[in-house]
């Protein structure tokens, strides 16, 4: 691809992200708006399986919005420190430690991969490493100049 086409191909790239970067946040301010006038509905919407609720509203043409708010779940885990834990063991009181189990993570020391090369040669290393590391994940990012309409 020559110089030309490269720099025709970023600016309508740049375009386009604008254009969408726009619709995005049009769309995003309609789904507020419909999830607001659902809430005022309740009375309209059915119960899901999972305990929340669904309403489904009609288009002028026929198309529909579904607005699904899902039942409450619980949280997974909870730190150990803070003032989630503190309020929690509150209102357990002595019934916590049959409530909850502490759970044990491993988190990597500081400067890990240094430490990981002294104890290890090279290859055992990189093993080691590896098997620490997520991917990379490769983005594509656009810089848009200000334009006067």
């Amino acid at each position: 691809m020559n110089d030309t086409k490269l720099r025709q191909l970023v600016t309508a790239a740049v375009l386009l992200d604008r254009e969408i970067a726009e619709k995005e946040k049009q769309l995003k301010e309609i789904k507020a708006t419909l999830a607001t006038e659902a809430e005022t509905r309740a009375e309209q919407a059915t119960a899901t399986d999972g305990g929340g609720t669904s309403l489904v509203l009609e288009g002028d043409d026929g198309s529909v919005a579904r607005i699904t708010t899902a039942g409450r779940t619980l949280k997974a885990t909870v730190k150990g420190e803070g003032k989630d834990i503190e309020k929690i063991r509150e209102l357990a009181g002595k019934a916590f430690a049959q409530l909850f189990a502490p759970v044990l993570a491993y988190k990597p020391v500081e400067n890990f991969r240094a430490e990981v090369a002294v104890r290890f040669g090279n290859k055992d290393a990189a093993k080691l490493i590896k098997a620490m590391e997520n991917p990379g994940k490769t983005t594509v990012s656009f810089e848009t100049k200000e334009t006067t309409v």
